[in-house]
């Protein structure tokens, strides 16, 4: 290789922070030609310059809502731009791939279980560094987690650790901790993927979210400056620990709590990307030269929700009969605009245990009307409470409430602000809309079908499935996975037949971003915007 291409190729290597070998080897992979006598061909360093990153830039996000209350915290969100902040500087022990599998790809270099699973062994990688300089180590880890479970400082984490003993995580040296557990607990990893349970540092926020200070974490972006409400700014995290990454020198996150105005700033090029797009406003940027939309596969939903321990949905049969009159193909067009794909009143469909062999159910207005008449309830009246909080709640009650008809079903729907929705009466309403972001299956369990669960709006399980949480509790104690599945399937095919959720739908991630955008992939099985955020901002560019 000549002096001049050697010096072309350490240049380009440098500019990527990557070395000449790592170039080298990625040009090959790409089928990039080595020429003449040795060196890289012109088109081929042409080919680099194109496709591989570039550092450098300044990264402008705009997302939707932002008030004076919002906070940053690296275990606590309320709303999206708490969650977009949060994935700039906090990351998780292990993490969910593109398809949602699970990959040893965060902080942890182990997490495994003794044979009982009622002991975790974690240990993290070598030399990862705060934001602060302070290096990362076991004693973080069992900070992170007891602050997690801490109930005085109201993050929620009960609910999916609650079989972590706090008191009893044991420091077994510098980069090694050892859970041990109230009950045997084989869904622990599971829980560790979730995006808010990231590792913070020995003191952070003691009391409360949101009050840390300094305010840091291990991730891309070191936090510069925030004015809750409007923006914040984070830049470059110099002694990140993976190589190369990230790309941008800073990323900024500007509120808008207005969809057009959201729009308008990525087509007038004041933004670089946007998320959450209206399905209505989707012609204006995929029509608009310079910008695109990207729609990834999604697992969110709105469900419907029935009390199964009122009247009249404490009758299975009511139950059954009202998952019978949605016609789904119907309302996921008419609520989603077509951007969604049809649910089976099962949730979780990402995760590896959900039971695909589960016949898709479909619109059967003849065997609604003999249920409900079997069940007495022919002519049913019946208010159905909801509120604008997510797309396909407001959307998706109103069409559902024109199918009832043709059921003899009157369904009156009542669309409440959002005060009024979530407030006393949450949790309490007999038949409402509700929406969930995806979690596995077991953590959507934890959260909300279980007796303890913090919103179990369905009050399941009914009378009959008492043996519901006895298969939940002997799929936590078992580690095999496959064993496990087994279990869910078990508790899959009880909410299928008999639960409380019509889940007509999920709909797909759609986020707006400019063509100077590089690493966005179409495909990915996201639970948050813009391939989670660009994987925590690391893993796009400009080009």
């Amino acid at each position: 290789m000549d002096g001049e291409e050697g010096t072309r190729i350490d240049e380009e290597a440098r500019a990527q922070g990557i070395s000449r070998e790592e170039l080298l080897k990625r040009a090959a992979v790409a089928g990039l030609a080595i020429a003449g006598a040795g060196g890289l061909a012109r088109s081929a360093t042409a080919a680099i310059d194109a496709s591989f990153p570039k550092r450098g830039g300044t990264f402008r996000l705009g997302v939707p809502g932002g008030s004076a209350k919002d906070i940053i915290d690296g275990q606590y969100i309320v709303t999206t731009p708490d969650i977009a902040r949060m994935m700039t500087g906090w990351e998780t022990l292990v993490v969910n791939d593109g398809q949602f599998k699970l990959r040893f790809d965060g902080l942890a270099e182990e997490v495994s279980p003794n044979e009982a699973a009622d002991q975790w062994t974690i240990r993290v990688r070598h030399g990862i560094e705060f934001h602060n300089g302070k290096t990362l180590g076991a004693a973080d880890v069992r900070y992170s987690l007891q602050r997690l479970i801490n109930p005085k400082v109201g993050l929620g984490g009960q609910a999916l650790l609650a079989s972590i003993d706090p008191a009893r995580i044991k420091k077994l040296d510098k980069r090694t901790v050892r859970l041990f557990l109230k009950q045997p607990d084989g869904t622990i990893l599971d829980a560790l993927t979730l995006y808010t349970n990231t590792i913070v540092p020995v003191g952070y926020s003691p009391t409360g979210a949101g009050k840390a200070n300094p305010n840091v974490g291990t991730g891309a972006y070191k936090l510069q400056s925030f004015t809750p409400g409007q923006q914040s700014v984070h830049v470059r995290n110099p002694n990140y620990w993976r190589s190369g990454q990230p790309f941008f020198d800073k990323v900024v996150i500007i509120d808008f709590p207005d969809d057009t105005a959201r729009v308008n700033a990525l087509l007038g090029g004041q933004v670089d990307a946007i998320t959450d797009v209206p399905p209505a406003l989707i012609p204006l940027i995929s029509n608009h030269s310079g910008t695109k939309v990207l729609e990834s596969p999604g697992a969110a939903w709105p469900p419907i929700c029935m009390r199964v321990d009122q009247a009249p949905f404490n009758d299975v049969r009511v139950r059954q009969a009202f998952r019978l009159i949605a016609n789904r193909p119907q309302m996921v067009q008419q609520a989603f605009s077509g951007h969604g794909r049809i649910g089976n009143d099962v949730y979780s469909p990402f995760d590896e245990a959900y039971d695909t062999s589960l016949p898709q159910r479909h619109q059967d207005i003849d065997r609604a009307k003999s249920l409900l008449k079997a069940a007495g309830q022919e002519g049913l009246t019946v208010d159905l409470q909801t509120t604008a909080a997510a797309l396909g709640m407001n959307e998706g009650a109103q069409v559902f409430a024109q199918q009832a008809k043709a059921a003899g079903v009157k369904v009156n729907v009542k669309v409440l602000d959002g005060g009024t929705f979530y407030g006393n009466q949450y949790l309490s309403w007999t038949f409402s809309t509700d929406f969930w972001n995806p979690k596995s299956y077991l953590s959507q369990v934890a959260a909300g079908s279980a007796p303890n669960s913090p919103y179990n709006e369905t009050h399941w399980p009914d009378s009959k499935h008492q043996n519901f949480l006895s298969l939940y509790n002997k799929a936590k104690k078992t580690a095999d996975r496959k064993k496990r599945f087994a279990i869910e399937h078990q508790m899959q095919k009880m909410e299928y037949d008999a639960g409380g959720y019509i889940i007509w739908g999920f709909n797909n991630r759609l986020d707006g971003y400019s063509s100077k955008v590089k690493g966005l992939k179409t495909g990915y099985k996201s639970t948050l915007a813009l391939n989670q955020f660009g994987n925590g901002y690391r893993t796009i560019w400009f080009g």
